[in-house]
């Protein structure tokens, strides 16, 4: 890679193979300029890799042991922290997606605020659209503002700017339970598809991913899963910035994983604020990542209780 990186130390775990044998592909952005409430992102990439040692390599549901799969962590994008330079920023990640995606690996960033998955989508929009390439978030809140605070890319606005570059079809939403009255009622009325995590709770994630299969035909889809670690509840996940009560368990987003997995290209695990709470929120944000290449990475034929689920 051409684009500056720092490398960090530790690195993430078990993700020290060379960048031309690497599966899978893991990098930073330390970016939160635009973030509300409480800042502290920026952090974040440091503290999943430092919470990412707590884990065992092999994964006993899956059958798979990560020392036996090729990924690779470039480090930490180098970029200032500053909305001034959010353009350029924004324009970094999309080149670092895009090559990654181009080499033939999954990427997965780890932010960062969530302003960030739209540079990270369109890389991978611009190669997948003709596909029917979609998004998936998890999420608190719709971030369906046209702008925040006179900033059309803030952390507020980034499902609308997909929506709008990408269209109706390009993305679908989990988890949702918070937006004031302007996006919702501009979100109904561009049918932006999305759940919330009411829903989800009177009837489960399998059913809100059959009504996605129906609409768009989800499953033959390629994917970019983008979580949003305030969209899980805050007792699961206490350390983001925004945090709202009453969002989708753990459990909930791991069956969205499974729902999906064979179809997710590309993922980022976003707005952890170690500032707030800096050992459960990473721990978790971190084996998202490796569940989810453990996810990829299964056998058809294993006897795990996935397959009886």
């Amino acid at each position: 890679m051409d684009i500056p990186f720092k490398r960090p130390d530790p690195v993430f775990a078990d993700s020290e193979a060379p960048i031309d044998e690497a599966a899978y592909v893991i990098f930073g952005v330390p970016f939160d300029a635009t973030s509300t409430h409480i800042a502290g992102s920026r952090g974040a990439p440091d503290a999943i890799r430092r919470e990412s040692y707590n884990f065992e390599t092999y994964l006993m549901d899956l059958e798979v042991d990560l020392v036996d799969i090729p990924m690779t962590d470039l480090g930490n994008l180098q970029v200032k922290n500053d909305e001034l330079e959010q353009e350029e920023v924004l324009e970094k990640v999309r080149l670092v997606a895009g090559k990654v995606l181009d080499s033939g690996k999954f990427p997965f960033m780890m932010g960062g605020e969530h302003s960030l998955t739209e540079a990270s989508v369109d890389a991978f929009m611009e190669r997948y659209e003709n596909r029917g390439g979609t998004v998936v978030m998890v999420d608190a809140h719709l971030d369906f503002r046209d702008d925040y605070m006179d900033n059309p890319h803030s952390h507020a606005c980034v499902i609308r700017r997909i929506f709008e570059k990408w269209g109706k079809d390009s993305v679908a939403v989990i988890g949702v339970r918070s937006g004031c009255r302007e996006e919702v009622i501009a979100a109904k009325e561009s049918k932006l598809r999305y759940a919330t995590s009411k829903e989800v709770r009177m009837a489960s994630v399998f059913d809100v991913v059959e009504s996605w299969e129906g609409a768009i035909g989800i499953r033959d889809r390629p994917v970019y899963l983008s979580i949003d670690m305030d969209g899980i509840d805050p007792s699961h996940a206490p350390g983001v910035g925004t945090p709202e009560p009453w969002g989708l368990t753990s459990w909930e987003v791991l069956q969205l994983m499974e729902e999906l997995g064979r179809n997710v290209l590309a993922m980022d695990v976003m707005e952890v604020s170690p500032e707030v709470e800096s050992v459960v929120t990473p721990s978790l944000a971190g084996k998202l990542i490796r569940q989810m290449i453990g996810l990829k990475e299964m056998k058809a034929s294993n006897p795990t209780w996935i397959e009886h689920f």
